[in-house]
């Protein structure tokens, strides 16, 4: 098998099923603490940056072959989406909402 194929399996069939998993997981416990009403815009654009952050690595896989360039530009995406997520996490502290320590642990 070549490296490429390699590269390729990780991401599709490791990669992107564990994200799916851990998005899926923050989506659980954002529905449990009724994030409808205890949350605003702000949130909602912080998600929204965050899934662009992870869009953009996504498309760039789909659409173009793997390569060092690619592989930065994930990791680029990557750092910039933990980065994103630690500011949503911290956010809180100074805003009246809170965020529960298990969506706490799933947005990181």
């Amino acid at each position: 098998m070549a490296e490429a194929d390699i590269t390729r399996n990780v991401l599709m069939y490791f990669v992107l099923p564990l994200w799916l998993a851990a998005g899926f997981a923050d989506w659980l416990c954002h529905r449990a603490s009724n994030i409808a009403t205890t949350a605003g815009p702000k949130e909602s654009a912080i998600h929204l940056l965050m899934f662009v952050e992870m869009a953009v690595p996504v498309m760039a896989a789909l659409h173009f072959e793997i390569n060092a360039g690619i592989l930065y530009l994930m990791l680029f995406c990557f750092l910039a989406h933990e980065a994103t997520a630690l500011w949503d996490v911290y956010s809180p502290s100074t805003s009246a909402r809170s965020h529960r320590s298990s969506s706490t642990c799933t947005a990181i």
